[in-house]
């Protein structure tokens, strides 16, 4: 088993942090960690569990490679204490992990962002349903009287001990 952290990073105007709701649906690509498949666009959240076949565990995801594989290839989306977070703006522009992807029989090699996010602007105003797809984002805090934006947002994998 294998746990990949899905990090995040970029340049904050006005803002304070940025979070993804419990449940949060991630679009990812992942591919068979012993050969070359791969499934482009996986939707996967935390609040979806499906049996895995032939066992009598439960994965969010789960698949099999090959049609008579004996066993499923599975994903669980996880958060880890004091190792995923949300992004601050002391973050700004560093690597910060938000989630984990527990990983059997599978590596996840790309994430879409998309809407969902919620930012918080340093005046405290709250902006639900963010879409960082464009890799930024720009609105107007009214209790500021400013803009607030996300920009440059770029993502990377690393695998956690």
């Amino acid at each position: 088993m294998v746990v990949f952290l899905l990090q995040i990073k970029a340049s904050l105007e006005n803002v304070a942090k940025i979070s993804l709701p419990e449940g949060h649906e991630y679009c990812i690509d992942v591919k068979n960690s012993t050969g070359e498949d791969q499934r482009e666009g996986v939707r996967v959240t935390s609040t979806h569990e499906q049996d895995l076949p032939g066992s009598r565990g439960v994965a969010n995801f789960a698949l099999k490679w090959v049609k008579d594989a004996k066993s499923a290839a599975s994903l669980n989306v996880v958060s880890i204490k004091k190792v995923t977070r949300e992004y601050t703006a002391q973050d700004e522009r560093q690597f910060v992990s938000i989630i984990g992807f527990e990983c059997r029989g599978m590596d996840v090699i790309n994430w879409h962002p998309e809407d969902g996010f919620r930012v918080e602007s340093t005046s405290g105003q709250l902006f639900d349903n963010v879409d960082l797809s464009d890799g930024e984002w720009v609105d107007y805090d009214e209790k500021l009287g400013e803009s607030v934006g996300i920009m440059a947002l770029e993502h990377k994998f690393v695998t956690h001990k």
